[in-house]
């Protein structure tokens, strides 16, 4: 993955410790990115189990999400 979707997963997961349950739209808004981009980043962190959807398009982090911010906030 590149350091740039890196940084969006980062920025995704802020918004979600921040905002949980959030829409990818109200996602998007918050990190000023490409709804596309945010919706592919939102479906690459359900499948590493960092997210969550939880009904509505609405999606909230994991405990392996916050571990995840944990770790990329240490390095």
């Amino acid at each position: 993955m590149s350091e740039f979707s890196i940084q969006t997963e980062i920025e995704v997961l802020e918004v979600l410790v921040d905002e949980s349950p959030c829409h990818v739209i109200e996602i998007t808004n918050a990190v000023d990115g490409h709804p596309i981009t945010i919706d592919q980043t939102c479906s690459h962190l359900h499948s590493e189990g960092c997210i969550v959807p939880v009904g509505r398009g609405l999606y909230e982090i994991t405990d392996a999400g916050e571990q995840r911010l944990e770790i990329q906030h240490d390095s």
